[in-house]
């Protein structure tokens, strides 16, 4: 693999660290039945550990002085970022971090490698949280949000 600059490890980890910090909030995955709580907890749970090892990845083969200031740049932006979600609905945070994560996939800005823990964990993703697209009107906001959180990530310095 070729070496990435400390921005494209940046880049690689902030859909991974946001989606991460949202799994824990209650009310954004939706099972399908009472009966199914047990299945939802296991899928939270690997989609949580396949969000950390995405967090992660990029930083692996850093030395620990080096992996650590990547690491703080991207707590300190995400931090930022997660702080304003506190008045809104997890549920709609969630679909705005798709439409962002969509985004920049759809403009191959960002690349989910078939087996990399990322697709691993957006593979799982969708289906937890689809019910959240039937509300039309929440649907476009979170559209609008992921617009905003994206320019607001680009003047950061990412995903110019």
């Amino acid at each position: 693999m070729p070496s990435l600059s400390d921005r494209q490890r940046v880049e690689l980890m902030i859909p991974a660290y946001l989606l991460y910090a949202l799994s824990a909030a209650p009310g954004v995955f939706h099972p399908a039945g009472a009966d199914l709580a047990a299945k939802a907890e296991a899928d939270i749970a690997t989609l949580r550990e396949n969000l950390r090892a995405a967090c992660l990845e990029p930083v692996e083969d850093l030395v620990d002085r080096k992996r650590d200031a990547v690491l703080r740049r991207v707590s300190r932006i995400s931090k930022g970022i997660v702080a304003e979600w506190k008045d809104r609905p997890a549920l709609s945070v969630m679909l705005t971090l798709w439409y962002l994560l969509k985004d920049l996939t759809d403009r191959e800005v960002l690349i989910l490698w078939e087996g990399s823990a990322m697709a691993r964990a957006a593979d799982k993703l969708l289906p937890m949280f689809s019910h959240g697209f039937e509300d039309t009107m929440r649907d476009g906001a979170a559209q609008d949000e992921a617009s905003r959180l994206l320019a607001r990530l680009r003047a950061e310095g990412l995903y110019g």
